[in-house]
């Protein structure tokens, strides 16, 4: 009998101990996922109709999506979905500050973090060089600016670098799509 009770009260302990292990497991994504330049990401989620920006980059009428994942950790953009020019834009919280991945049309994926902007209405990302040592020689989108005009409008500004430094700004102005 003593060898049950025994039994029991390790069996009760270790259940504890592993409940007490999962919310914290909980508490601690919930903690990193906290942050008010992701969160104006996440409120992307839906479908957009691209115009042309100035120069007339980007094809009008073309869709992107942003989409919710991963337990509300991650936004995945999908730019030009269906088309030759679709690329994806992975959005996660990481130390601290939000940062993305884009995997480019240009076959590679420059990593991104968030940098201050003096702009309340501007999420700025950049290319860290210590991060991005081998794209730093490859033709890259190096940045990327996003504009919140209005809850349906935004504008996102892609910086695009050759040998090294900036070439060129891709405008894409979006309005989102009514359901």
């Amino acid at each position: 009998m003593r060898i049950v009770q025994i039994c029991l009260a390790l069996i009760v302990s270790v259940v504890s101990w592993e409940s007490i292990a999962q919310a914290q497991d909980k508490t601690d994504v919930k903690a990193t996922t906290k942050h008010s330049s992701f969160d104006r990401i996440k409120v992307l989620s839906g479908e957009w109709e691209v115009t042309p920006g100035p120069g007339g980059h980007g094809q009008h009428g073309a869709t992107v999506t942003y989409q919710v994942t991963a337990a509300g950790s991650a936004v995945q953009e999908t730019l030009f979905g269906g088309t030759d020019h679709e690329m994806i834009t992975l959005f996660y919280v990481e130390d601290g500050k939000l940062a993305l991945t884009h995997y480019c049309m240009l076959q590679n994926r420059p990593l991104m973090r968030e940098e201050k902007s003096s702009n309340p209405a501007q999420i700025v990302l950049v290319c860290p060089k210590t991060e991005n040592a081998k794209i730093e020689t490859e033709d890259h989108m190096h940045q990327v600016t996003y504009t919140f005009i209005d809850a349906d409008h935004i504008k996102a500004d892609w910086v695009l670098f050759k040998g090294g430094k900036s070439d060129s700004t891709h405008s894409f102005e979006m309005t989102r799509k009514k359901k």
